[in-house]
């Protein structure tokens, strides 16, 4: 099979498409925070936080690609903008990698039920979960994780919060995403914490360069929060306890596919992990059920549901290279 060829389609990464969508993302980015601290109208400051809302998930989507090594097939340049987008959001490249490439090893594990229950969980610490991730609060917590590795790795991964000898609170999401972490090599972690400290050098380095205020990023951030929390598991929540298929294909507006670069289509991301967002509706069964982004976020502000069903099937070795596959040329 050739490398640009998957079950009969061409799945090439699009890289000119990719920096171009790049450019301008990052571009209005910058304009809209900027705006956000400049301009004294209310409704200038509103269309901040709808507008950088959506570009900055066209950011996290283009990190999101980075992530699974479809940026661009230079591996230098995928690396380079992977950094950039991570410190966007803000978070590190390598950590948020790590965590990511989990999420699809254990989607729809225990670690991974975050709109469900089962006897074993703390039924509060759980409630409070899902509700942080429909309020936006849930963006937190990869930008304080990715401080927390910087200045304190060992502390990060005995912690409570990493499911170190507390079940109920590893089960809040930290488990499964730092899973494994802590049998990385040590100049691994010290990558990982470098990346940390550019993300932190170039967020500082907008508010001078930019003339931001508190306000104006806060604004644009929270916008950002909101779309971005809430989508990330309306995706997931309520499918079926399976680690490959275990995801939704959402109905949204052109629109919003369009800024969120197919990120929607999230069960043909979850079955085919290596495929670019630009082929990726080349992959979706668009006669199967596809239920609203809407329908399915609103469904999760009633609460947690109880489960009873199994766990998933343990991770195939042909998924896991799907997973793991890049499509760098140099």
């Amino acid at each position: 099979m050739k490398k640009n060829e998957y079950l009969g389609h061409n799945i090439a990464v699009p890289n000119k498409i990719n920096l171009l969508v790049a450019v301008l993302s990052i571009s209005s980015s910058c304009y809209l925070l900027w705006l956000a601290s400049h301009a004294s109208q209310w409704y200038i400051k509103l269309f901040c936080f709808i507008a950088f809302g959506f570009v900055g998930n066209t950011v996290f989507s283009l990190l999101h690609e980075t992530v699974h090594s479809n940026f661009n097939t230079n591996k230098k340049v995928n690396y380079i903008f992977g950094n950039i987008f991570a410190a966007f959001f803000p978070t590190g490249f390598s950590f948020q990698k790590s965590c990511h490439l989990n999420h699809h090893r254990q989607n729809r594990t225990d670690f991974e039920m975050f709109e469900a229950y089962h006897d074993r969980d703390s039924k509060f610490l759980k409630t409070v979960m899902l509700y942080f991730i429909l309020t936006g609060v849930y963006w937190i917590s990869p930008p304080v994780g990715s401080l927390w590795l910087m200045l304190a790795p060992n502390s990060l991964l005995k912690s409570g919060w990493s499911g170190y000898d507390n079940y109920e609170r590893g089960r809040m999401g930290g488990a499964g995403m730092l899973r494994h972490l802590g049998e990385r090599p040590k100049s691994e972690i010290t990558k990982m914490r470098i990346e940390v400290l550019f993300s932190l050098v170039f967020q500082i380095s907008l508010f001078y360069i930019l003339d931001l205020n508190i306000l104006g990023w806060v604004i644009c951030y929270f916008g950002f929060a909101l779309q971005w929390s809430s989508l990330q598991y309306a995706d997931h929540a309520y499918t079926v306890r399976d680690i490959r298929n275990g995801a939704w294909n959402l109905k949204v507006s052109k629109f919003t596919q369009w800024f969120y670069l197919n990120y929607h289509h999230h069960l043909a991301h979850h079955q085919h992990p290596h495929v670019s967002w630009y082929h990726l509706p080349k992959f979706v069964d668009f006669s199967a059920e596809r239920p609203s982004f809407w329908s399915i976020y609103l469904r999760m502000w009633r609460g947690l549901v109880k489960i009873n069903d199994q766990a998933p099937s343990p991770i195939d070795k042909s998924f896991e290279s799907l997973i793991d596959s890049d499509s760098f040329q140099n």
